[in-house]
């Protein structure tokens, strides 16, 4: 705390140990450890400490300077407490990741030199925006504590602003969840190391990868899950304040009743005279003749309970639906690794009449979900692939009524 407040006042600028010693005294006198005996020797060892480390002493002049270390701890230190949360620059950075790993395999390159070139730079900003999300989530708890505790009239408005504020950072956690779904993609390729088991030593670099990664998103999760927890607290405070507050001006308006009303002559009460006469009505209550309808009265017949019964048409039709699913699935994984496999043989890759090869040995709807599942993988990879489009309509003799643009992807 005393380095920092040195940092915050001088920062690169020189300052004397009168300086010093004042925010020494000043900052043990914040926590309540004040020692008047010792300042002396106290003051002394800690300029001699901040010496070893943080501190330059210009003997001539008799003035400090902060050493490069002392500098650049404090300024990652103020970096990180006015850093801000953006999911955008983290979309960025796991884009980045994705296509320097790929970069890195398709090289043939050391995998352990990505880790230390791409993934450890990056790692501590991936970690800061989760610590970001959750510091705000604390400090809304904290302030909702000193709200409850406080006599201030506008607290409600105070609790309300507090509940807006959690809802807002469970937005940005949900935006962060999404800036981290390009780690499943990373995590896919990890894997397809370790499959090819090339005799490198990089278990224990992929894991690490792996489970920072798992970690990162049970955090988000977590910072969901303790906004959804506070949330109804402070719906409840307020709910409960609300009905306390009414009660007390209840009770408040009943004993300025009790303490300024008078009786009259004719034994009336008379309210104060700042309060507008009341019209009291007869306590005595007209007759009045109600129709009840016999349905209401009448005892209800006994109901047939319903049979559930399961439906083992329908549920097959559901099994057959999913299993279709996935072979549909299957088939489209299967045509779009082809696809990239020629494109990567030869540099280039015709799709129209890959297209209707496609459409000769499946259906349709396994055609143009490859055509889709192609052009999102190639976003996916940066766009390193170049895609050229003629609007020149291509028939297949064999597919009548069904025709496509000349396309062709391209190495970039």
């Amino acid at each position: 705390m005393i380095l920092l407040s040195l940092y915050v006042k001088y920062k690169d600028k020189d300052f004397t140990e009168e300086n010093i010693i004042t925010t020494i005294t000043k900052v043990f006198k914040d926590q309540g450890n004040e020692s008047s005996r010792t300042e002396y020797n106290r003051n002394n060892s800690i300029i001699l400490r901040f010496q070893e480390s943080f501190l330059w002493r210009n003997a001539s002049k008799k003035t400090y300077q902060f050493k490069k270390y002392g500098l650049e701890l404090c300024q990652n230190i103020e970096k990180r407490l006015i850093e801000k949360y953006n999911p955008a620059k983290i979309k960025r950075f796991f884009a980045e990741l994705h296509k320097s790993l790929t970069e890195n395999i398709e090289n043939n390159r050391d995998f352990n030199e990505w880790i230390e070139d791409h993934f450890d730079i990056r790692l501590p900003e991936l970690t800061s925006q989760i610590e970001i999300l959750d510091q705000q989530v604390n400090e809304s708890v904290k302030d909702f504590k000193t709200g409850i505790n406080s006599e201030d009239q506008d607290i409600l408005n105070a609790l309300k602003e507090i509940e807006i504020r959690l809802e807002v950072i469970k937005e940005q956690a949900f935006e962060l969840r999404n800036a981290f779904q390009i780690s499943y993609d990373i995590d896919d390729l990890l894997i397809g190391i370790l499959e090819e088991n090339k005799g490198q030593d990089t278990t224990s670099n992929i894991l690490r990868v792996q489970n920072f990664h798992d970690n990162s998103r049970s955090q988000l999760e977590q910072v969901s899950k303790r906004i959804e927890k506070i949330k109804p607290r402070i719906r409840e405070f307020i709910y409960d304040f609300n009905k306390k507050n009414f009660d007390r001006k209840t009770n408040k308006f009943i004993n300025y009743l009790l303490q300024y009303s008078i009786v009259g002559s004719s034994k009336s009460i008379l309210l104060p005279d700042n309060l507008p006469r009341l019209i009291i009505k007869s306590t005595v209550h007209n007759p009045k003749f109600n129709v009840i309808p016999n349905r209401q009265i009448s005892p209800k017949l006994p109901m047939e309970v319903t049979k559930r019964e399961v439906d083992i048409v329908k549920r097959k039709e559901v099994l057959n639906k999913t299993l279709k699913w996935k072979q549909d699935k299957e088939r489209i994984t299967y045509w779009t690794k082809l696809a990239f496999q020629e494109l990567e043989a030869k540099g280039i890759l015709d799709f129209t009449p890959f297209f209707f090869k496609v459409l000769k040995d499946d259906q349709l709807t396994i055609a143009v979900k490859t055509a889709h599942n192609i052009i999102r993988k190639n976003s996916t990879y940066g766009n390193k692939y170049k895609v050229k489009v003629k609007k020149e309509s291509v028939h297949d003799t064999s597919k009548k009524g069904i025709s496509l643009w000349q396309m062709t992807l391209q190495k970039k």
